[in-house]
């Protein structure tokens, strides 16, 4: 028998996040799969309404239990950044250009966060240390300098074409649209159809987040299109209300402003539900849900970042500022909602940072997944409080371990293989960390806590590598 079936209203709420949504794949891979939840509304954001429109297709155990792995497949796919993102005409002008590579550069790999405490004695960071000698922190900024000359130089002949088109997709940098053909037909990204008709059947309630730009306001699109305002209840005034194409509304819900163009929806402009609702917990309690389980893709809790943010190029100033502390405080507050009588709220949240926003490399992602079913597991278990708490802190030393790991095979990857020629202490201290896996994963058994399907390619093959 399935937990709905035991506990009334049951509801997953997912966040956003981008391709960190990776971490909530797994934790829904548990979920469904070995505690056999199914929810009756799902609540979500972003990345998370991505995933949601995928789920809201299901009614039963045994759907769930599929989508959830077309849900895998998905994210899994998500490592071709043409089939994923689109380029306004203003970046596409400037294809073939130094810049260009540059900009598209930051947008993947760029938005990476800082590894956690490493160990690791190889530089993995071609950027200067940030406490140098001032003669070495003057060399460093006059070779960015000329770096920057070099980007403008190279693109100066297409500038003027990249302007003019600016003027007309100047609201972003990237667009969904090969993301938007890919949920609706499917195609060579990998990425499954959506069936709308699916979704508006009786038996699941749906609301995904977005933000009005012309009403000023956070709003949700129900399964059946129509949109209903903050209660997540009452339609929204006239035609205001749609009702929508569902999928239009994922896009909607998963626009990052500035990053990519509103979307237009029955009479208004749609950005991302992240803007004011990250995690929408309020939206499943609004419709009677006694059961809450949050998954997060963002951490709640800031580490500390030792870099020297006065120097560093607005990127990372802005990721750090909006997309770290913003971010977790924003999530704290949609977590801080009243329930129902008898309502319960449990979140399930990672603590190490392991992707970017629009990560793109297999690896990382699938280590991303992983966690997420861990965290799950780790979350979702009973027990002495005192050993669920070490179990917790070793899933997050193993995946620091694995990330760790991960970052030092690219030192040394040649192709499809480590470098034969590879410095010994870099394979050294490989080899050291799939230990420590293996033996994190080995205690972890010995406790009575699950491990997914298939960890063994933990410690006995490498990471993957190359999208």
């Amino acid at each position: 028998m399935t937990e709905r079936a035991l506990a009334g209203p049951t509801a997953f709420v997912l966040a956003g996040g981008g391709t960190k949504g990776s971490f909530e794949v797994g934790a829904l891979q548990y979920l469904v799969g070995t505690e056999r939840i199914i929810p009756d509304i799902i609540a979500a954001t972003s990345a998370g309404a991505v995933a949601a429109a995928v789920l809201a297709q299901a009614r039963t155990f045994e759907e769930f239990d599929r989508r959830v792995q077309e849900v895998e497949e998905d994210i899994l796919a998500m490592t071709r950044t043409e089939q994923i993102f689109g380029e306004q005409a203003w970046l596409q002008a400037l294809e073939g250009t130094t810049l260009g590579g540059e900009i598209r550069t930051a947008f993947t790999k760029g938005t990476r966060p800082p590894l956690p405490a490493l160990r690791c004695t190889v530089s993995l960071d071609p950027d200067p240390a940030p406490n140098v000698p001032r003669r070495a922190a003057n060399k460093a900024r006059r070779r960015r300098r000329r770096w920057v000359r070099r980007l403008l130089a190279g693109a100066a002949l297409r500038l003027p074409r990249a302007r003019r088109r600016f003027r007309t997709s100047g609201s972003s940098i990237l667009n969904l649209r090969p993301l938007a053909h890919a949920m609706r037909h499917g195609g060579p990204s990998g990425i499954h159809p959506v069936d709308q008709d699916l979704i508006r059947r009786p038996g699941l309630q749906l609301r995904l987040a977005v933000t009005a730009l012309r009403a000023g306001a956070l709003r949700y699109v129900t399964q059946d299109g129509t949109i209903v305002e903050e209660d997540a209840r009452t339609p929204a005034p006239g035609s205001s209300a749609g009702p929508v194409d569902l999928l239009d509304a994922v896009i909607a819900s998963a626009s990052v402003p500035m990053v990519f163009p509103p979307r237009p929806l029955a009479g208004d402009d749609y950005v991302d539900g992240g803007v004011l609702q990250v995690v929408p917990v309020r939206a499943a309690a609004q419709l009677g849900a006694t059961r809450i389980i949050a998954v997060l893709a963002v951490p709640l809790r800031i580490d500390r970042d030792e870099r020297s943010y006065s120097e560093d190029n607005a990127v990372n100033v802005g990721l750090r500022a909006l997309g770290v502390i913003a971010m977790a405080d924003r999530q704290r507050e949609n977590l801080a909602v009243t329930l129902p009588p008898g309502g319960t709220l449990t979140t399930i949240d990672p603590v190490v940072d392991v992707v970017g926003y629009f990560e793109v490399e297999p690896g990382l992602l699938r280590i991303n997944k992983d966690y997420g079913w861990l965290r799950a597991a780790d979350v979702m278990a009973e027990g002495d409080a005192t050993l669920l708490d070490e179990v917790a802190a070793d899933t997050h030393r193993l995946v620091a371990a694995r990330l760790e790991a991960w970052h030092l095979e690219e030192t040394v990857w040649a192709g499809d293989r480590i470098d034969a020629a590879a410095d010994p202490g870099t394979l050294s201290l490989l080899r050291e960390l799939k230990r420590e896996v293996h033996e994190l994963v080995d205690q972890r058994k010995q406790l009575g806590f699950p491990v997914p399907d298939g960890c063994e390619e933990w410690w006995t093959r490498h990471e993957t590598h190359g999208s």
